[in-house]
């Protein structure tokens, strides 16, 4: 009986409330859609138990009754939007019969997609208009037809949605690596085992089109054939490099002008605020100063030197947890293995460190930033190509940007430190310009180093320069035979330079971006220094 009194209820509720979905005459609000939304307002003023003090559930489709506002912005955002569909039982506002508020059922691909770009849009339900509708941007736009792929069935009786099988037909690409042409014959073959009136594409690229509005941003820079400069701000319309000549395109076999070399940039930013656009990440982005440290043990990167010291000079950066820590990677790799072609590219990657120590150095946190083309390695050069990553921390340390954090429903300025670099040692040399080949390669020894050469061998030993780093009075420091014959060590180790003293060393000298005449005649004084690194740059 009370089934069918529910049934009977759902029924009456469909017939009274068809004003909810028929919103528009023309561009113009109805009235009937206006009076409605105001005897929907009257009806959770009267339920007050299933709201959140002064504000009420949001039955927008944006908001889909996960969100509360006041009165007034939910007014606005159903004159805007309409109701979420089939919310003919306002259940979530306290309404007896049907699902109660409790059990409504989530689509869980539809919160992905409104936590990853529905805030990013929360402005255009806020605004002031009037009734009169009108086409939605481009973001608007990828935001509806995400909302819809997450809606739509994959065919009629499926529990997959369109939006949930392209995603996980990536996921599975991503995890196992698998070839574009396994997927595409994977596709193919799910194709034929579902019935013919589905909406699953037969390749991965008709599977990335559905994904293609949650994709984040990339840039293909034109670079020099020999890595003197980028094609790109004020030498964006260049044909020719201006330090060397080398010319920017090459012909074809066809004759098409092509780009003779391409680099590949992932603006970190967005990258940055997505992991704050997702509810499972969010709240662990503010881990480092939630958790308690203990005193003397190396449990996190919050527990370094490097860290303290950020954090003891710029107070106001460290006053805002969600700030984000940083450590930089790069290393060259052989994309087509040991017997492929000879060609090696080198990933500049950044990782955050606000996470526990159980996430911050997993593979989905680690984000690469740049893409450097090869076929060799860069060497001094790398600096040209990390000119868009320089600029873009930068600005994230000096301006910020305003990103919204999920779990705390709030926007905030986000901001951003390198707190240092990781590298074998070649890398390291490219990375901060000091040479770490011959006898000066010690980057703490530097001009001190006691390294000297084989007589025979021709080849650099650093023998025996260790016993000037122990303790006065040890007993290595005066053995004549386990080290070298009949020497003893009296000296102390050399003076480990401060940032301030070896930017004295450095502020004069010339930069990658100066072109290889420059670093050539610094190169031949054999001072150690062979450029000046273009970290130098961040604050």
């Amino acid at each position: 009986m009370i089934f069918v009194e529910g049934v009977e209820f759902s029924i009456m509720k469909r017939t009274e409330r068809k004003w909810m979905y028929d919103r528009l005459n023309g561009r113009n609000i109805k009235p009937e859609f206006l009076n409605g939304v105001t005897e929907f307002i009257e009806f959770c003023k009267e339920h007050p138990s299933c709201g959140d003090g002064d504000k009420i559930r949001c039955p927008c489709p944006f908001c889909d009754n996960r969100r509360f506002y006041d009165v007034e912005t939910v007014r606005l955002h159903l004159y805007k939007k309409g109701f979420v569909r089939n919310y003919y039982e306002w259940v979530c506002q306290g309404e007896s019969f049907g699902e109660s508020a409790s059990r409504v059922q989530t689509n869980p691909y539809r919160e992905m997609v409104i936590d990853a770009l529905g805030n990013n849009q929360e402005h255009m339900l806020n605004e002031e208009v009037d009734v009169v509708e009108e086409e939605p941007n481009g973001e608007a736009k990828k935001l509806i037809n995400l909302l819809k792929a997450a809606e739509d069935p994959l065919y009629e009786g499926s529990n997959l949605s369109v939006l949930e099988m392209a995603s996980r037909i990536e996921s599975l690409k991503c995890e196992f690596n698998l070839q574009h042409r396994c997927v595409d014959g994977f596709a193919s073959l799910m194709n034929d085992a579902i019935p013919n009136n589905n909406q699953m594409g037969r390749t991965f690229n008709s599977t990335k089109k559905v994904l293609h509005g949650l994709e984040l941003p990339h840039e293909r820079i034109h670079t020099c054939p020999k890595g003197c400069m980028l094609f790109w701000k004020a030498d964006a319309q260049l044909d020719k490099c201006r330090v060397c000549g080398s010319d920017r395109y090459r012909k074809t076999s066809r004759g098409k002008l092509v780009p003779a070399k391409v680099m590949i940039y992932f603006p970190i930013t967005p990258r940055l605020q997505r992991l704050y656009a997702t509810k499972n990440v969010s709240e662990d982005m503010t881990w480092h100063a939630k958790n308690p440290r203990v005193q003397n043990t190396f449990a996190h990167p919050s527990d370094s030197e490097a860290w303290k010291h950020l954090d003891a000079t710029f107070p106001d950066f460290a006053s805002e947890p969600r700030n984000v820590r940083l450590g930089l990677c790069t290393d060259g790799f052989a994309p087509h293995g040991k017997f492929g072609s000879q060609y090696s590219c080198w990933p500049v990657i950044l990782t955050p460190y606000n996470l526990p120590p159980s996430m911050c150095m997993k593979k989905p946190f680690m984000f690469l930033s740049s893409l450097v083309p090869g076929p060799k390695n860069p060497k001094e050069h790398l600096d040209v190509y990390m000119q868009p990553l320089i600029e873009e921390l930068k600005q994230l340390w000096e301006v910020g940007a305003m990103t919204y954090d999920i779990s705390s429903k709030q926007n905030f300025n986000l901001r951003a430190a390198v707190l240092w670099t990781i590298s074998d040692f070649p890398a390291y040399g490219m990375l901060s310009g000091w040479s770490t080949a011959g006898k000066k390669a010690c980057p703490y020894c530097m001009d001190k180093s006691k390294a000297f050469w084989l007589e025979n061998g021709g080849k650099v030993s650093w023998f025996d320069c260790h016993r000037q780093f122990l303790p006065q009075g040890h007993p290595f420091r005066k053995n004549k035979t386990a080290f070298c014959k009949n020497k003893v060590e009296n000296g102390m180790g050399p003076h480990i330079m401060s940032g301030e003293e070896l930017w004295q060393c450095v502020k004069d000298l010339p930069k990658a971006t100066d072109g290889p005449e420059a670093l050539k005649k610094l190169k031949s004084a054999k001072k150690g220094w062979f450029k000046q690194s273009i970290l130098w740059e961040l604050p």
